[in-house]
């Protein structure tokens, strides 16, 4: 059968070649994705962007008396190239990597390299392919080609795994793509629009050949996007324009990715004009860089990530779920908005955007129970504010992450807030999050650039890999016999009424009934750039560069 897709917010439609949105997708996709409501009415016309008037047609003039080369400044290393590793993700931001479906700046599932995905029954999907595509070495992306990565991937990346079941098949029906999985599964449509390394489309053969060796990939065209790998290292990523792409020659000549730690020195090259962008900027960045006209900061439209509250369920203080939920409700999440967000952030109320059909307003600051629920649990405030027990201070390891500055931030308006309750917040700003939370008596809570919702807007792979029993980012050790039963349905449940109130359910467990984890604040995705690119449009879904950035 064919399921019409959910369409929302119809004022809010890119024009054609916008990035994001393809000059030729014109064709509907015929799937219904679980999770994707509402998403473009959330937090929009709250981010700043300073790109109109004439800082947008000096920049325009600018790029057309320059040499064509762009070179971004950012804080995250690319650590492959083939997708049955890790850090290929980043090969869509960058217009490298293609997917069967993608996800539009209006939070929509569309057709990318499939002019259509039908679901056929509960178990079987057919892809119908766009004609004339070919991978950067001139292969053609048919329908050999394509199953041949699916399954490929199904078989080798554990993170195919989360949305399809390793006894998932592909096959081939003339220029079609068959999916069928072993029971019902509602995760396909978000499966192939993902923006992480699960599902993407390349040359096999280009890919075994290399042997797991990335630097064999560099030059071997093995994917289909607007832009060509020519060099890379994790920290240095080179690409060019591949020509014969099927939107059309892509407009710029060349392109440099390279890794700066450290914010200020991705300031200063944006500054220098050694940088045209600099990504991930702290919320100081725009109050630090008022005045200057030579220095935009940019925001997307949309503020969909959120940046998680995780507290250690394994050992230390929040093993204790009194003391947890003092924590969460000692939280101001208005206040970090207003205090240290400087218009990039969001509140959060809950732990999905709120006008998502299932989104749940279970965050509450709460100042005085935070203190009653630590007093009966029998902490009590020392000299200094401090909460002690049985001669052992409340103090909160709390991780934050180097590359995202963004955590730091929260961390800060955080540490004044609970305080207040008699938590100290001691504050861990880590290079490698991931590594220092692997010791569980390292750490009792941290935040991330982790967000409730995947690329996809879809809420139940963040679900699944975070909050299930042994999920592949379930740091904390979350292990509910409910959340996991909730888990399993949710994966095959297309009914939307009854997967959001599977949701909802989910949300009183995890925030509201076991404080396990909340979000943060949400944050708009943002972008310093130089006078050349004060016209840049800051994707809400990180799909940084398009066949038409530039244009």
């Amino acid at each position: 059968m064919r399921v019409p897709t959910r369409r929302r917010l119809r004022a809010a439609r890119l024009p054609d070649g916008a990035p994001g949105t393809g000059r030729h997708h014109r064709s509907p996709v015929a799937v219904v994705v679980a999770g994707l409501l509402a998403v473009a009415m959330v937090f929009t016309g709250c981010a700043s962007n300073e790109n109109e008037g004439g800082a947008a047609s000096s920049a325009r003039a600018l790029r057309a008396s320059g040499d064509g080369a762009l070179t971004i400044y950012n804080s995250y290393k690319i650590a492959g190239l083939d997708p049955i590793g890790t850090g290929t993700n980043w090969l869509f931001d960058w217009g490298v990597a293609e997917n069967l479906l993608q996800i539009t700046e209006t939070g929509e599932v569309a057709p990318w390299l499939a002019e259509s995905v039908t679901r056929d029954g509960d178990t079987r999907w057919v892809a119908t392919l766009r004609k004339g595509v070919t991978f950067q070495n001139g292969k053609p992306v048919d329908a050999v080609a394509v199953a041949a990565a699916l399954t490929r991937q199904i078989a080798k990346s554990a993170a195919a795994r989360v949305y399809l079941d390793a006894a998932t098949t592909v096959t081939v029906a003339g220029e079609q793509v068959v999916i069928t999985t072993p029971a019902p599964n509602a995760m396909v449509p978000a499966a192939l629009a993902a923006r992480d390394n699960s599902l993407q489309i390349y040359d096999v053969a280009a890919m075994d050949a290399a042997g797991g060796d990335s630097a064999k990939i560099v030059g071997a065209g093995a994917y289909s996007g607007p832009y060509a790998i020519t060099a890379w290292t994790p920290d240095n990523l080179v690409l060019a324009p591949y020509e014969k792409h099927w939107e059309g020659p892509p407009p710029l000549r060349r392109i440099t990715v390279r890794v700066v730690p450290d914010e200020q020195a991705r300031l200063a090259g944006v500054r220098s004009g050694e940088a045209d962008m600099a990504f991930y900027p702290s919320t100081a960045a725009k109050l630090e860089l008022q005045g200057d006209k030579d220095m935009h900061v940019l925001s997307s439209e949309l503020a969909l990530q959120s940046l998680l509250v995780e507290m250690n369920l394994k050992a230390g203080i929040f093993t204790d779920t009194a003391v947890r939920k003092a924590f969460t409700a000692a939280i101001d999440y208005q206040g970090i908005a207003a205090d240290v967000g400087n218009g990039q952030f969001a509140p959060a109320t809950g732990l999905y955007p709120p006008t998502m059909s299932f989104a749940a307003d279970s965050q509450v600051y709460d100042l005085n129970e935070a203190k009653r629920l630590l007093d009966a649990a029998g902490w009590v405030p020392g000299s200094d504010g401090i909460r002690g027990k049985d001669g052992r201070k409340l103090v909160v390891r709390f991780v934050t992450q180097a590359q995202g500055p963004e955590t730091n931030d929260v961390a800060i308006a955080m540490k004044d807030q609970v305080a207040r309750a008699g938590f100290e917040l001691r504050i861990d700003n880590a290079e490698d999050s991931a590594a220092v939370k692997k010791d569980p008596t390292g750490w009792e809570s941290s935040v991330a650039l982790s967000g409730s919702l995947s690329g996809t807007a879809d809420p139940i792979q963040p679900y699944l890999v975070r909050w299930t029993t042994g999920g592949s980012s379930n740091a904390q050790g979350v292990a509910n016999p409910e959340i996991d039963a909730i888990g399993a349905q949710l994966r095959g449940e297309f009914d939307t009424t009854r997967r959001d109130a599977l949701l909802e359910r989910a949300q009183q467990i995890l925030v509201r009934e076991q404080a396990y984890v909340v979000a943060g604040t949400f944050k708009y995705f943002t972008v310093v750039t130089g006078p050349e690119w004060a016209d840049y449009r800051v994707s809400s879904v990180r799909r940084h560069l398009t066949s038409r950035t530039g244009a």
